[in-house]
Order: C-alpha cells, then structure tokens, then sequence
C-alpha cells in the first residue's frame, strides 16, 4: 500500500472513531485495506494502449486558468461590449470541455455582470444555457431546470428560435437523465420543429446524438445509428471534435448493448483518443467507464479494474456525480465477479443510494438489478426480490413507451 493511501486511510479512522466503536472503526478500515490491496494486485498486469490510457496525466487546468484570466483581463479593456461578450463565451466553452466547470462558471457569471440591466438578451440566454448545463452534469436539477427558464424567458424576448430549440434540447437532457424518456423525447422533437427553417446544424446535430441515445435506451438500434451517423457528419464539417468524440462514445454504448464488445472497445477508444488528444476530461470520464463495463464483460478484471479508478479520478475532478455513481456499479460488478461480496454489496448500495439522491431512475434501476441478483447469490431471497421488482417495474414502464 502506497505511502497516500495510508494516510487517507488514517484520516479516515480519526474521523470515524468519533462516530463508532472502536471495533466496528476498526472493521471500517479493514474492509478499506483489503479493497487498496486487491486494487494494487489487479493493476500490475496492463499493457498497450490501454497502458497508455491508464497512465495518462490530465491537466489540472493551472496553465488555463493563468492564460484565460489574462486574456479576459485585456479583451475587457481592448474589446467593444459585445465582442467582449461574445469572446466570454467563447472561453466559457472551452473551460467546460477541458473539464474546468468552476472556473467556466465564474467567467459565466462575470458575463451576467457585465451585461447587467444592458440590452444583450441573446448573451444572456446563452449564458443561462451554459450554466444549466454545468448543473446538469453536477445532477442538480432544480438549479438546471432554472437556468434553462431564465434562458428561455431571455430568448423569447427577442423572438429566437434556435434559442427555443437549445432550451427544449436541454431540457431533454435533464429529462433524459433523470429515466423519463418519453418526457425527454417530447423536448427532442420540439426542438427540431423549432429548427425546421434553421441552418443552425450544430444544434440540429447535438439533438440527432440526444434521440440517438433515447433510441439506444428503447433498442431501436435502428433508428439510434441512423442518428448518430447523421449527427457525426454535421459534427466533421464543423469539425467539433469534443461531439464527434462524444458520439462515438455513445455508438460503443449502443454497441455495448447488442452484446458487440469489441465494436464497443473500437468506439471508445476512438473517443478517448480524440478526447485526450485535446484534453476533453468528461469524454474520458464516460468512455472510461464504458471500457470497464466491457472488460467486466470479457473477464479482464485488471483492465476493468484499473479504467474505474481512471475514470473515477477524472470524474472527481469535475464534481460528475452521474459518471462516480456509475463507477460504483461496474466497481460493484468487478468485486462480484471476484467472490468479494461484501465490497460488491457496498459499491452496488453507494450506486442505488446516489442514482436515487438524483432522481435518476433508469440507472438506479439498473443498479438495484445488480444488486439484487448479487443478494441471490448469497440466498438472501427476500432482500433480492425488494430490489428486483423495482428494477423490473422500471424496465417493464420503459417497454411500454
């Protein structure tokens, strides 16, 4: 056990023995020491790309901050209002894609400043879109919600229909992620009749990659890659490269799906490779986990093991809560699939505690699953079928749409 590790582990045990005995304190720790062992035994035996993948250092946005802080500094003296504007939310983007959401959120609300009572409605909605999408992300409902109202309230003051549609697009992200698809799906479909008239294909194509993934939930693989290929053509001639990453990690989750893994593994790489090519921490966060639900799937437990713990230091960094309770599932089925039950039980039971604390209830629904048929493992029927039956209440609504 590293140096680090031992003295997490031993803060961790001042704090909890002033809330328990010292035997179950003790119990705590035990059960933490035989997960940092497992995890250094699991770990030894990675090579190739996915070496590559695992060792990569991620920026930890110092460098941005001092380049963008200056550039703001000057560009509000050099620049006339709404070039000045329009540049903060130029950086405001950036700062999201390359996973820096606090600072993305302070340049934000810098701009809301800035315009004040000024006439710039069009900056302001757009701005209230970022910030609800920085809160989407962190599952924060309420705030997203809101922000997305404020934006909708700013472009309906000046008549803009791609502003609508930008809105109803978020809203049905925030609906989508939340397990009601149907609701999600109503936002998608509104959003393009917004755009029926419009040249606006980065929106059109950030809606295509949306029903791509509810079509994915469905299992009308279809009609999900028919969307993807439309949306990732209109990403390549604007040459987005952050979308065209993101949707190929949505095709390897379709492909996850049909039982395809090695298509699947093809997608995500190809999303990682774009996303650390140009530093895109939540591409990796998702397509990470992507690739440790695969390996649980093909047995490589190392593999599986060591793209969690990736994947969970990169969504730390970006406060995504919906990325780490998914980590905690395939965490949960790795242990599983090692005999460890008691740590499985536990990251399974983190997932469900956290999916629920977001109202996200397709996901909670798959981790009860899991859950559930790890307690029938261990002949607890009763407890199981608690689990069970809500998952499958869940799956069962969603055949029905």
């Amino acid at each position: 056990m590293n140096n680090n590790t031992e003295k997490i582990i031993n803060h961790v045990k001042d704090v909890l023995i002033n809330f328990l005995s010292q035997s179950d304190a003790d119990e705590f720790i035990k059960a933490i020491k035989v997960y940092t062992i497992s995890l250094e035994k699991l770990n030894g035996n990675i090579t190739g790309d996915d070496k590559d993948q695992i060792k990569h250092e991620f920026n930890d946005g110092v460098d941005e901050r001092v380049i963008v802080d200056k550039i703001i500094t000057l560009a509000e003296r050099l620049l006339l209002k709404e070039k000045y504007l329009n540049l903060l939310l130029e950086l405001s983007q950036l700062m999201i894609k390359i996973g820096n959401q606090a600072f993305a959120l302070e340049i934000l609300n810098d701009l809301k400043n800035a315009i004040g009572n000024e006439e710039f409605k069009l900056h302001n909605g757009e701005a209230n879109l970022l910030i609800s999408k920085i809160y989407w992300a962190q599952a924060q409902w309420d705030d997203c919600d809101f922000f997305i109202q404020e934006a909708y309230s700013s472009f309906k003051s000046i008549d803009f229909l791609k502003g609508y549609a930008k809105c109803e697009n978020m809203l049905g992200t925030l609906y989508g992620e939340k397990g009601e698809f149907q609701k999600a799906l109503h936002h998608f479909e509104a959003a393009l009749t917004f755009l029926k008239e419009s040249d606006d294909v980065s929106t059109q194509a950030m809606i295509l990659t949306n029903l791509g993934i509810i079509y994915t939930i469905y299992g009308d693989y279809e009609k999900a890659i028919w969307n993807y290929k439309d949306s990732i053509e209109k990403f390549q001639k604007l040459n987005d490269i952050s979308r065209i990453a993101r949707v190929y990690h949505n095709i390897g989750m379709l492909y996850s799906r049909m039982g395809e893994y090695y298509l699947a593994l093809e997608q995500f790489n190809s999303s990682i490779t774009l996303s650390i090519d140009n530093n895109y921490l939540s591409n990796c966060a998702v397509s990470y986990v992507g690739k440790a639900f695969i390996y649980t799937k093909l047995k490589n437990l190392s593999l599986a093991d060591a793209f969690t713990d990736k994947a969970m230091e990169i969504a730390c960094k970006l406060n995504d809560t919906l990325s780490i309770a998914d980590i905690y599932r395939v965490k949960g089925i790795i242990q599983s699939n090692l005999n460890n039950f008691e740590l499985s039980e536990e990251f399974f039971e983190n997932s469900v505690r956290l999916n629920d604390d977001f109202e996200s209830k397709y996901s909670k629904a798959e981790s009860s699953q899991e859950l559930g048929n790890l307690l029938n493992q261990e002949d607890r029927k009763d407890e199981a079928e608690t689990h069970l039956k809500s998952a499958d209440q869940v799956f069962k609504d969603l055949k029905k749409k």
